[in-house]
């Protein structure tokens, strides 16, 4: 049975984004506060990735937002090369993993 958890893989996302990061705060008096947006500007980054029962397997980092042609690219060029004959990978019900992509 302990074999068994070895072939489930749970894919999940998360993003940042750097228009969160904190622009005011507190100065010395006569003194103005000044600060940078993260990168230069602001904009969006998602990390998605397969947890595993003892590692975290395809980590991947883009610029923007999650949608279906980088979540089928994911798939393409960082997850499949991981998995063998057998795996299961368990992932939310995000309208960017539905794809009418062929099974690997």
């Amino acid at each position: 049975m302990a074999h068994m958890l070895e072939r489930i893989g749970f894919i999940d996302e998360t993003w940042l984004k750097t228009n969160m990061a904190k622009t005011t705060g507190w100065a010395p008096r006569g003194q103005r506060l000044v600060d940078h947006a993260p990168f230069g500007h602001w904009r969006t980054q998602t990390f998605v990735a397969a947890l595993r029962h003892n590692r975290l397997d395809a980590p991947w980092v883009i610029d923007g937002a999650m949608n279906r042609v980088t979540f089928d690219t994911y798939v393409e060029t960082q997850l499949a090369p991981t998995l063998s004959k057998g795996d299961v990978i368990i992932l939310d019900n995000l309208s960017s993993h539905k794809s009418s992509c062929h099974p690997i």
